[in-house]
């Protein structure tokens, strides 16, 4: 937790910088804000007012957790709120399976990248992950087989943006840096090694598509952040992976764990060996097949072939239609080993 308890401090001591501040004009601030919020709009509708952002608000945020964490107990430092709400995009509220807890997403197309990262079997995904404006310890701490690695300290995302002439940004009405985040924070494994990977999702589909000037300045900062931090850097279109091939992962995804069915999970090793000694029935005939070898219903057996096609116990290709009155298409192992390869290469595995 020295992450948390370092960003608290920092935090704490911003805050008592600060209250005086908040203290000296809280009853003129107040009644300015009724008198802005009571004037109509052109429509005749009352303005709603804003909510601004506080030092104590921050830190309240910083000590219930948010932003902070690892595997199955990290908190996103956004979460999905009715006000988040976006016109031009999807946002996905779902349970990640082999995370076990719940992923928070601004988009559909997020969030199919995100199944499409956890089936490439990384470590940990952290998505709308924090870029703290003031310095703090390495994303790294706290992850578990990281103990005695010096890890060093970040500088701040507030003087990376002074280094290179970019203007941070502020809470809306407050004078208080605003807290960017990324997309996503990939940790990447091979052994005791770990390594990091920054990802940013944009809607962009064409490469020669025109992007809005204040959105390059933020892909900058983060990729300014990244090279300082010694992280890989990545820009994703949200189109990235296909929708069918996103919703055949999410199908499987439900399955990644056989935790709540340990006798399941004992049979998986001979389930997928008599399924792969079956090339030739359709999908829907070797699990059936396979089921009533390990003596079990075909339920149950759909359940180990969605566990075994996430995990890829059975060679199964999850990139092209799942017809399961069909022989299954195999390489999917080759097309995993693939995608690993070009989003991580130069990164742990």
């Amino acid at each position: 937790m020295e992450l948390a308890e370092q960003i608290q401090r920092d935090i704490g001591e911003l805050v008592d910088k600060h209250r005086h501040v908040e203290l000296d004009s809280p009853a003129r601030n107040e009644k300015l804000q009724r008198w802005l919020a009571s004037i109509n709009s052109p429509t005749g509708t009352q303005k709603k007012r804003r909510r601004v952002m506080t030092w104590d608000k921050l830190n309240e945020r910083v000590q219930q957790g948010y932003g902070m964490g690892h595997g199955a107990d990290y908190q996103p430092w956004l979460t999905l709120r009715r006000k988040n709400s976006s016109r031009e995009s999807n946002q996905v509220a779902a349970h990640l399976h082999p995370l076990h807890r719940v992923g928070y997403f601004f988009s559909r197309g997020e969030y199919q990248i995100a199944l499409l990262l956890l089936w490439l079997q990384i470590h940990d995904l952290r998505e709308q992950y924090p870029l703290w404006p003031i310095a703090h310890p390495h994303p790294l701490y706290g992850t578990p087989g990281t103990d005695g690695l010096q890890l060093g300290y970040c500088t701040g995302l507030f003087d990376i943006a002074a280094e290179a002439g970019i203007d941070h940004g502020y809470f809306p009405g407050a004078d208080i840096p605003y807290v960017a985040t990324i997309d996503f924070l990939v940790t990447v494994r091979n052994g005791n090694e770990f390594e990091l990977v920054a990802i940013s999702c944009k809607p962009i589909e064409d490469p020669d598509q025109e992007v809005k000037w204040r959105t390059l300045e933020r892909l900058e900062l983060e990729r300014r952040y990244a090279e300082r931090m010694g992280i890989r850097y990545l820009i994703m279109s949200s189109r990235f992976v296909p929708i069918l091939m996103a919703g055949q992962l999410e199908w499987c995804m439900e399955r990644a764990s056989l935790s709540d069915v340990p006798h399941l999970a004992e049979c998986v090793d001979e389930f997928s060996y008599e399924f792969a000694a079956l090339p030739h029935l359709s999908v829907s005939d070797a699990v059936a097949r396979a089921s009533e070898s390990q003596k079990m219903s075909l339920e149950e057996g759909w359940m180990v072939f969605r566990h075994c096609a996430w995990t890829q116990a059975i060679d199964i290709d999850l990139s092209v239609p799942l017809l399961t009155s069909y022989p299954a298409r195999r390489n999917g192992r080759v097309l995993r080993e693939k995608l690993r390869g070009s989003l991580f290469e130069g990164s742990a595995k």
